[in-house]
């Protein structure tokens, strides 16, 4: 029972960003499985799936799926995406603000504005990135029950130029004041994963000679910018943080110091916190692990506290409620931010702060969401059937699709497919 009552302590205390007070430790991750409309507002089932979890006792939910400009709407893997980049929008994002904080949350907008390296090129544009190197999808390994037959290696993005990078720039501003202005509790830059900004963070991906490359200094440039010029469309009272990768995992890639130390440089722009993020698309197994507190058997936290002080820390993929409160009572990190638990049992907070931990249903770590979200298909938990049905008129994927994410979990099958893949002949360019 002590356990519980540490646990229960540590994460259901508040937690200050800036000007605004959290009522807990326990954060909403942004996942891209709101299934908006078509042309990228809320849709019921966005809303209904924030409340349920706002509802089960999380202080603060993060909205992914997100973009924050044309170019992301068009170059993105999957769609449709929630829409930040025109102003008709706003009243559409103000409702789904409305219904987390009725229901006992606080919201933040995640700003997203370039799949980087992971775009895929439509409608006659290419997708930018620092440096126009691929993305080997899952090189270093992929998370457990996740397989990519044949493997999978991204188109080379074009190299972005300076008036490239003050363009994305300029949409990530435009889209903080519609997050301000639909009354959004903060935002928080992305700049994970293999997307835009992470793509200037590590000498893996970042091979300019320009002032955008090179020195740690010159890597976090294009980031540091962008969160001043945010800070200054804002003003100095608004949280404002920023996502970013920790650890390539990957050979001659880039480890935790030095991703600290890029971000030493990024938070004297103003930033008030950071969002760790593990890996990328080529180590996936690190990104979705099947453990908890992968992140700090690495060191990654201690790392970074080292590097930035006293900002806050949001710890990702720690789901074991002592080893999060055990993280933040050490200073290691200050809040614990969850997405595939938070899926299979939207109640985890709640639970956790009352000392229910007997009561959790866990993820499985199964990934069958995974494989839904990387095939398109509305995102399901098994775990927890009423999980991407909220919402009563809800689209539910179908019989034939559900056998197909079955199958694309299925180890034997997915090794024929992989060799049947290997062996097809190559087209020809």
């Amino acid at each position: 029972m002590q356990t519980h009552t540490t646990a229960s302590a540590v994460l259901g205390s508040p937690l200050k960003i800036n000007s605004l007070e959290i009522k807990n430790r326990i954060l909403l991750g942004p996942m891209a499985v709101l299934r908006p409309t078509e042309d990228g507002r809320p849709s019921p089932q966005s809303i209904a799936f924030l409340r349920r979890r706002a509802r089960g006792g999380v202080g603060l939910v993060f909205v992914g799926g997100a973009v924050a400009s044309e170019r992301a709407w068009n170059e993105s893997p999957f769609f449709p995406n929630v829409r930040f980049d025109k102003d008709e929008f706003v009243p559409d994002l103000a409702r789904m603000v409305d219904a987390v904080h009725d229901a006992g949350a606080a919201i933040f907008a995640q700003i997203f504005p370039s799949f980087g390296r992971m775009g895929v090129p439509r409608n006659g544009a290419h997708p930018i990135a620092a440096s126009p190197k691929p993305v080997v999808l899952g090189a270093a390994g992929f998370p457990d029950h996740v397989y990519v037959p044949g493997g999978r290696v991204t188109p080379p993005p074009t190299e972005a130029t300076a008036d490239d990078i003050a363009q994305v720039q300029a949409d990530v501003v435009s889209a903080a004041r519609r997050a301000k202005d639909a009354g959004f509790d903060g935002v928080e830059i992305g700049a994970h994963m293999c997307y835009f900004y992470s793509s200037f963070l590590s000498p893996l991906a970042n091979k300019r000679t320009d002032e955008y490359g090179g020195s740690a200094e010159n890597r976090a440039r294009a980031l540091r910018d962008a969160v001043a010029a945010v800070r200054a469309e804002v003003g100095p009272d608004y949280p404002v943080g920023i996502r970013m990768s920790v650890n390539d995992h990957m050979p001659g890639g880039q480890g935790p110091e030095g991703f600290a130390e890029v971000a030493a440089h990024i938070v004297t722009a103003g930033v008030d916190f950071i969002s760790l993020s593990e890996a990328n698309y080529e180590s996936m197994a690190e990104n979705v692990p099947s453990r908890s507190g992968n992140m700090l058997a690495h060191g990654e936290p201690q790392a970074f506290r080292a590097a930035v002080g006293g900002i806050p820390l949001f710890l990702s993929s720690t789901p074991d409620p002592q080893q999060a409160a055990d993280a933040i009572s050490a200073g290691h990190a200050d809040a614990t931010m969850l997405a595939r638990q938070l899926l299979a049992d939207p109640d985890y907070a709640n639970k956790v702060i009352e000392g229910r931990e007997g009561d959790i249903v866990w993820c499985d770590h199964a990934n069958s969401c995974m494989r839904r979200l990387m095939t398109n298909i509305p995102v399901a938990c098994h775990k927890n059937p009423k999980m991407g049905r909220e919402d009563p008129g809800a689209k539910r994927s179908t019989a034939l699709q559900n056998v197909f994410v079955w199958a694309a979990g299925n180890a034997l099958l997915m090794k024929i497919a992989d060799v049947a893949a290997k062996a097809a002949p190559k087209p020809k360019h």
